[in-house]
């Protein structure tokens, strides 16, 4: 038997101690962390392991492939298979989630590992638990690429929620790729996520709606393709719609225009008879696209509601929301769909802050999914009318990088940990990690660690140690050598957009555009000078750190995580020195004396603040012109080309704002005479 000793490590079998247990140098990481875990003395080396699948069903031909892969890229040596690795699949339950699974009926998705001396063992419950199994296996071995090896260990593990989604945001932003979903799906399968929520609004190529067909649709064929990825990896597609607000690109068509609360707006009016005939044909057609058994109809955010939602009815705004999701939830049910929908609440337009008689008259049949993106002491008080009132419930957590110039991984983390907590008390079924596209500029790899943090915390009974997360992360995603520097440029990362936001305020992704010297922003930024130098130390530190990564493995990046990650750390480094030269471009122009020479303005403003090369202005220019390039490149790797001009305009106007003011500066200097009055900024701004 090829059994190798090592260091001996014991953990006692209960959740409880399971963290404290993989916490220890001597073993690997693993994320979402088992219910129950111990470790044995001995190990075989990985090049001695051989599949062998006797017990298993047709859906579990894929998980066969990946365990074959996982031990091909285990054993970097050479070695003898012959210690058999067991697959057991002994119950003939759904690969899927269902309409209905209950918390207390998770054993669907339950697995076990078991290595000792007689060999190696995978059991799942269900095909579900065995692929999850594999998934947990991968993480198991330990040491040099050479001498791999896995350690005798029983695991036994099932998740603390039934439903763990991921949603992803096609319709604000860039439009992702059918590649760039399935690897979407890739990673997500990783954190044993089992729900991929489509959000779409307009863009799938529906039936008999020609003028909403766009470049940045999804055929039908498209989502099949999607469909079957998924599946082979348990994740179920459910489709997240719009059916009542979010449709101006229907009502910005004049043939769709009458049927909106407002004339090329963005709500349906309730009260009109085509828009229920309409929604009904939608619903038909993504039943029939979506074989999933879940339907999220949407129905957040009603802003136009209490304006101008009753200008062809009686009914009071909360009755017609009301009735109208009421009768969309009844027509889901027709196509045998279990609906969901956005419930705002302290989000949004407040409706059940505005309406909370609405909890206790809600459709039976639905699910509703409170949602809230922030970060706040306690998350308690959003669920409580919905527990009241004995209302399902499938909570909404956010990975805040969609209006931040990078990912917020503080905020994100605290705003998972926080709601996820509240809705484990409120005996919440299921969450959703939800991730937006606003801004429409986002680069959304940058975010993948808050997706393994998303789908770790939904599945495991403790909360995730966040502590440790970067690093368990880097080392699980990217293997012992670059576990360091990734960890290390993401703990910076995080570091440097708090710093950011503190001086500039929320929303980064927005105010890296702000003009620096208009008053109340170079007032704000002055004082947060220092924030912008820690902010510009960090993301440095990290780009350092990713770059060294990179070097080391050119192959494992070609436009990754890693490479958004690199991006991020230069555009955090540009905002820094944007605003921070902002402050040195006024200095300059206050330092001349009241008749300044000809010299000073050749001094303070040409060469120091506008020379053609090696001034700040020009700083800003060649690294925004940069900048820009690049941002097109990473677009273009993981998006179709709809709307990358619309983010590629903030950066080419960024460009003008400082050509133009380096033109207005040199025209300054040509007409200035000795022994003129000392010009100013705002006289030069207010030539532009």
């Amino acid at each position: 038997m090829a059994i190798r000793r090592a260091a001996w490590s014991f953990c006692l079998s209960l959740p409880l101690l399971a963290s404290s247990c993989l916490a220890q140098p001597n073993h690997s990481p693993l994320l979402p962390r088992p219910q129950k875990l111990s470790y044995a003395k001995g190990s075989y080396a990985a090049c001695s392991l051989k599949l062998h699948s006797a017990n298993y069903s047709r859906e579990d031909v894929f998980t066969i492939k990946t365990l074959e892969t996982t031990l091909r890229q285990q054993c970097q040596g050479p070695g003898t298979a012959s210690i058999p690795v067991v697959l057991q699949n002994d119950a003939a339950q759904n690969s899927l989630p269902g309409p209905s699974d209950e918390q207390t009926h998770t054993a669907r998705e339950g697995y076990r590992i078991v290595v000792d001396r007689k060999g190696v063992k995978l059991h799942g419950n269900s095909s579900a638990g065995l692929y999850y199994a594999a998934q947990t296996f991968a993480q198991l071995f330990e040491g040099a690429s050479a001498h791999r090896t896995l350690p005798f260990v029983d695991v036994t593990d099932e998740p603390a929620l039934p439903y763990r989604g991921f949603m992803y945001d096609t319709a604000h932003g860039g439009a992702p790729t059918v590649a760039e979903i399935k690897r979407q799906l890739d990673l997500l399968a990783k954190w044993k996520v089992n729900q991929y929520y489509l959000y779409v609004e307009t863009n799938i190529d529906l039936n008999g709606y020609p003028l909403l067909h766009r470049e940045s649709n999804y055929s039908r064929a498209d989502i099949h393709e999607i469909v079957a990825y998924a599946h082979e990896r348990h994740i179920d597609v459910v489709p997240c719609v719009e059916l009542y607000g979010h449709l101006h690109d229907l009502f910005r068509e004049e043939k769709y225009s009458s049927l909106a609360a407002l004339p090329h707006g963005g709500e349906a009016n309730p009260a009109d008879i085509e828009v229920l005939h309409i929604l009904e044909d939608w619903l038909h057609q993504y039943a029939e696209l979506f074989p999933s058994p879940w339907i999220h109809i949407g129905f957040d955010e009603p802003f136009e509601l209490g304006r101008a939602g009753t200008r062809a009815s009686s009914q009071s705004p909360d009755e017609l929301w009301l009735h109208l999701l009421q009768r969309v939830a009844e027509l889901s049910v027709q196509q045998h769909k279990r609906p969901l929908f956005w419930a705002d609440i302290d989000e949004g337009a407040y409706i059940f802050n505005k309406y909370p008689g609405l909890a206790a008259n809600l459709p039976t049949t639905a699910i509703a999914v409170p949602w809230f993106y922030d970060t706040r002491p306690s998350y308690e008080g959003l669920l409580t009318l919905f527990a009241q009132n004995h209302v399902p419930i499938l909570v909404a957590t956010g990975i805040s990088d969609w209006d931040t110039v990078t990912p917020d991984f503080d905020s994100t983390f605290t705003n998972i940990d926080g709601f996820l907590a509240a809705a484990r008390h409120a005996g919440a079924f299921g969450m959703v990690n939800t991730q937006w596209s606003d801004s429409a500029q986002a680069l959304h790899r940058q975010a993948e660690a808050g997706v393994a943090y998303g789908g770790s915390a939904a599945w495991q009974a403790q909360p995730v140690a966040r502590d440790r997360f970067f690093e368990e992360y880097a080392r699980i995603r990217y293997g012992e050598k670059l576990a360091m520097p990734v960890s290390k440029a993401l703990q910076n990362l995080a570091r440097a957009q708090t710093l950011l936001r503190s001086a500039i305020g929320g929303e980064t992704s927005f105010r890296l555009w702000d003009d620096p010297f208009e008053p109340h922003t170079l007032a704000g930024i002055k004082t947060h000078a220092k924030d912008l130098e820690e902010s510009r130390l960090a993301a440095e530190t990290a780009q350092e750190a990713l770059q060294a990564a990179i070097g080391d493995a050119p192959v494992l990046e070609q436009g990754g995580e890693l490479s958004e990650l690199l991006f991020a750390s230069r555009v955090l480094d540009f905002a820094g020195m944007k605003f921070l030269y902002a402050i040195e471009i006024e200095r300059n122009f206050q330092a001349l004396p009241e008749h300044p020479s000809t010299d000073d303005i050749q001094f303070l403003l040409s060469r120091e603040t506008a020379a053609r090369n090696h001034s700040r202005i020009g700083d800003l220019m060649d690294e925004c012109g940069d900048l820009k390039l690049r941002y097109r490149e990473l677009w273009l790797q993981q998006y179709k080309p709809y709307r990358l001009a619309t983010a590629e305009a903030r950066w080419d106007a960024e460009l003008e704002f400082w050509r133009h003011l380096q033109a207005s500066i040199w025209t300054l200097r040509r007409n200035f005479k000795e022994g003129s009055p000392r010009p100013t900024l705002e006289e030069v701004l207010s030539r532009r």
